[in-house]
């Protein structure tokens, strides 16, 4: 704090402690995770960089021999790691794949700082209560499956913080074309690097606008004319690529058909009937819960009940908390103004855009996305601001401090837990069965 009692976070060492222990967390892994063993790391995201690098075009709708399924994904992110790869293709494809990794966790830095601005503003700059918000947000062990190693999340995630700090910080008031502008112009750059910035963007600027123009915003002309510019933008930016899906493969964001526990041929309406959803419905809330906290394989199995039994609490209470706090809102206990509240609320409609979507895709198209707790990354503010403001509403006024810092720390602890398991687990585990990246 300064002698005015304001506070100036650039002047404040937690906070740069709290980014220092980030970027040493996300190198650490970047060494920690196997070379070529994170998700999909060289079947996709390194060929599709190589691709473009020595084909110098976009890769065709068919899977390439020697390059592997490179036709989902749209090519902003790789196109611009093509230079890093150009310098260390020479050294060969260790190295040039370790200098690719090296580039996450200093991308996914400029989100991390976005995200603090946004949680002061969800924070009303209250200082003990943002750093611990940044904290969780910053040290999140799922976060790292991205910051450590190469994943075209990390251009998503980037993108994703830039939007929602124009919404929540730097636009948060300004109702002008030029913002909507903006708006359209970041969602459709990151849709260019992948998909997910369409399914958890478009909610948000659309939440955004409506927002801004109140509730009767239907009736203002303003409303409409804005949200015409952010989708034309948007449409001018990322359009061509999702034409080309759809006249190449016949959909707009074609998802790979993997295994589905509906029967071929089974209507979803039909497979609604048998009953066949619902257990799926649960594994996929639960499923996704479970790994939006670390990968499926991130902790040894001895270690689930004290980790699991303190994450279900943490959600419990966050829960409890977040009910606590809109029920003292409804009864006019607290205020909030329209600042905060926005960068509460419009992080957690991208959050739970992308929840949907995984859910959906996890039921009736690809069952195994039930575990894919890290395609929520890209919205991660969503789920940790709520936490933090929930936890703060059931938590006692005097034992608040130290609860926080006890939570902070045991997020951080369990990136140890995930290096431990890493270390003595899965890289055997994947030596032993494909050998190491050459």
């Amino acid at each position: 704090m300064s002698r005015s009692g304001r506070w100036h976070p650039p002047r404040d060492p937690l906070v740069w402690g709290v980014i220092g222990v980030y970027l040493a967390l996300a190198v650490t892994y970047s060494y920690v995770m196997e070379l070529g063993y994170a998700p999909d790391e060289t079947s996709r995201h390194y060929p599709y960089v190589r691709w473009l690098a020595e084909q110098r075009c976009l890769p065709p709708p068919t899977t390439v021999p020697g390059y592997g399924a490179l036709e989902l994904h749209p090519p902003l992110y790789y196109f611009l790691l093509t230079p890093v790869y150009a310098l260390a293709r020479s050294y060969g494809d260790r190295v040039a794949l370790r200098a690719l990794r090296w580039t996450s966790p200093f991308l996914v830095l400029v989100a991390v700082v976005l995200w603090f601005a946004i949680i002061r503003r969800a924070c009303a700059d209250d200082r003990r209560l943002s750093l611990f918000a940044f904290a969780l947000t910053a040290w999140w062990p799922n976060l790292f499956v991205d910051a450590g190693a190469l994943n075209n999340d990390v251009g998503a995630i980037v993108a994703s913080a830039a939007l929602l700090y124009l919404v929540c910080v730097r636009h948060c008031e300004t109702r002008s074309l030029a913002s909507a502008a903006w708006w359209g112009g970041v969602v459709g750059l990151g849709a260019l690097a992948k998909s997910s910035l369409l399914t958890g963007g478009v909610p948000v600027v659309a939440v955004a606008l409506a927002w801004q123009h109140g509730p009767r915003f239907f009736a203002d002309r303003k409303f409409w004319a804005r949200a015409i510019v952010a989708g034309l933008v948007c449409a001018s930016v990322c359009g061509w690529w999702y034409l080309r899906n759809l006249l190449l493969q016949g959909a707009l964001i074609p998802v790979p058909r993997g295994y589905s526990l509906i029967p071929p041929g089974l209507s979803k309406l039909d497979a609604l009937m048998a009953g066949l959803v619902w257990p799926l419905l649960g594994r996929a809330i639960n499923g996704l819960w479970v790994s939006v906290f670390a990968g499926a394989v991130w902790f040894p199995d001895w270690s689930h009940p004290v980790v699991y039994g303190f994450l279900r609490a943490l959600t419990v209470l966050g829960v409890l908390g977040v009910g606590t706090g809109l029920y003292r809102l409804m009864r006019g206990r607290v205020r909030l103004s329209n600042t905060p509240a926005a960068a509460i609320i419009l992080p957690a409609v991208g959050f739970g855009a992308l929840y949907l979507s995984a859910i959906w895709v996890s039921v009736f198209v690809h069952a195994g996305v039930y575990q894919g707790g890290r395609y929520l990354m890209v919205f991660l503010p969503g789920l940790t601001i709520p936490l933090a403001l929930g936890l703060k509403q059931v938590l006692p006024r005097r034992a608040q401090a130290g609860c926080m810092i006890a939570t902070a720390l045991a997020v951080f602890a369990l990136n140890g837990l995930a290096w431990y398991h890493l270390l003595t687990y899965w890289n055997p585990y994947v030596l032993r069965t494909g050998g190491p990246f050459q």
